[in-house]
């Protein structure tokens, strides 16, 4: 319980709201909370029941790889639960018409390649071979297909960096069964009164039975609802004036119904005329989601620019249409509340930023309780900071495709590419990389998503160069022994799937 208004000490933790971040977090702080049986923290989790869920493919970044392994759940019984199939890049279509560029997850030998990276950009600013070919190793095994680890090797580790697709919901009860296996309560009720203390902490929560539940940390994981955040921390910040897309149309595509030459290993990001369309394939389906503005393009319209564009054999799939906002709260933790995922805030699904950011607030938390089980006013104000430069991060990157992008073909192109959409952050920087290209002196924090390498997949990609001459000697990058070694070990995505986790169907 709380023991006074200042300085909070803590015991228990009630997470509420399950799903993939629900039970994501709950495992994660208990994990790394009750490492040390000698102070035990009780973590209860508390979910509505009957609650619809929005089941679509999911792709990541490749630190979840180290969330999943905190955890403590294999990474075989993972993936085999949650649908999963490996990550490698994000490949970009269109966003320049008739081009396409990766971002992938691999970074290059520095410093010893900074010299080449100088050398293509001197010879290529008028465009050329293609920047992540050059000088990523997974750009060049996702082309082939190739998964990007070798049979039987260790579990979650790789000579490169990967992450994954997979379904959400299947993620949320693989966890649900671990969590609860591991220590975790798991209460099934409505909460319908929220009682707030003359001080201002949560006290108490009441279900629709009756039934009360107390805890010294609140965790808020009921997503853009924010059942307990709206009560404690209501002031949110819009950022929709950066971005424009607010909505997506989702499509499931069984294998049985419809199946792709090859499953392959990274996420498509193909843009079409009022936003981009995502293809992530999964185990045993695809999800397709057409992610777009809709002061640009009606939610209809949008459904059936998506069924033209996979085909007749989509005629009778059931879509479904998800609204969503780019936003985030002013305060992510205040006084016993703390908001995580999509209570807190999100920025659109472009690279794959969601499940990262709830992973990046569980783990600072947990980082912040695991030595002292205490925290007052100092604790939730750093936590803050930390969150907001990390959101600013995101929102900054991801609002580079839209700024970079030469496409002024429809009048969604035409507006999200205007210069006032250009966050306060990136102003100086976009002007500073006309004359120059990034650096590593631009990217000030030290819990950075995106690198710089990050920075020069995107603008290097999209051909956002330098004005200026860049006078630089010839030096040549030669990847060609490390590629043919990866050739010769790493197998193909099916092929490593069904050899490790069963047969695909």
């Amino acid at each position: 319980m709380v023991v006074n208004a200042d300085n909070k000490q803590v015991k228990t933790i009630a997470v509420v709201g399950g799903g993939s971040s629900g039970w994501m977090t709950a495992c994660l702080l208990n994990a790394r909370l009750n490492e040390d049986p000698r102070r035990p923290v009780t973590i209860t989790l508390i979910e509505a029941p009957n609650i619809p869920v929005i089941g679509v493919g999911e792709a990541t970044v490749p630190s979840i790889r180290r969330t999943l392994k905190a955890i403590g759940i294999s990474e075989k019984a993972f993936m085999i639960g949650a649908d999963a199939t490996f990550k490698s890049l994000i490949r970009f279509e269109d966003w320049n018409k008739g081009e396409h560029f990766d971002h992938p997850f691999d970074r290059r030998e520095r410093p010893n390649s900074d010299p080449a990276v100088l050398s293509w950009l001197a010879r290529n600013q008028m465009g050329g071979e293609g920047f992540s070919n050059r000088f990523s190793v997974l750009s060049n095994t996702s082309t082939k297909g190739l998964a990007p680890k070798a049979l039987g090797w260790p579990e979650y580790q790789s000579t490169f960096p990967y992450a994954y697709h997979l379904d959400a919901v299947k993620l949320g009860k693989v966890l649900t069964e671990f969590g609860t296996e591991n220590g975790i309560a798991h209460k099934l009720a409505k909460i319908v009164n929220v009682e707030i203390s003359e001080a201002g902490d949560i006290e108490a929560l009441v279900s629709e039975d009756g039934a009360s539940y107390r805890a010294d940390l609140y965790v808020d994981c009921t997503g853009f609802s924010a059942h307990l955040a709206k009560h404690i921390m209501p002031e949110t910040q819009d950022y929709s004036e950066h971005l424009l897309c607010d909505r997506a149309v989702t499509m499931s595509v069984p294998y049985e119904v419809h199946r792709p030459d090859r499953i392959l290993p990274y996420t498509s990001a193909k843009a079409l005329g009022a936003g981009w369309l995502w293809d992530i394939n999964l185990r045993s389906r695809r999800s397709l989601g057409y992610v777009h503005s809709s002061a640009h393009l009606s939610s209809d319209e949008a459904e059936a620019e998506l069924r033209v564009i996979e085909g007749r054999h989509a005629d009778n799939i059931e879509v479904k249409h998800i609204r969503f906002k780019t936003y985030k709260r002013n305060k992510s933790w205040h006084r016993n509340c703390l908001a995580i995922g999509l209570a807190d805030g999100f920025v659109e699904p472009l690279e794959s930023t969601g499940l990262y950011m709830m992973q990046f607030a569980a783990q600072s938390v947990a980082d912040i309780l695991r030595f002292n089980r205490h925290f007052d006013a100092a604790t939730t104000n750093q936590f803050n900071k930390l969150m907001q430069t990390l959101f600013d991060e995101i929102l900054g990157y991801v609002a580079l495709h839209y700024l970079t992008s030469k496409r002024r073909d429809t009048p969604f192109w035409k507006d999200a590419t205007a210069s006032h959409r250009t966050p306060a952050a990136l102003q100086n920087l976009l002007k500073e990389w006309k004359k120059r290209p990034p650096h590593d002196v631009d990217l000030l924090s030290n819990h950075r998503l995106f690198s710089l390498e990050s920075y020069e997949y995107l603008l290097f990609g999209m051909g956002y160069m330098s004005e200026g001459q860049i006078n630089a000697a010839p030096v040549v990058f030669d990847q060609t022994d490390m590629l043919n070694k990866v050739y010769a070990k790493f197998p193909e995505h099916e092929d490593w799937l069904s050899s490790t986790l069963g047969h695909i169907k």
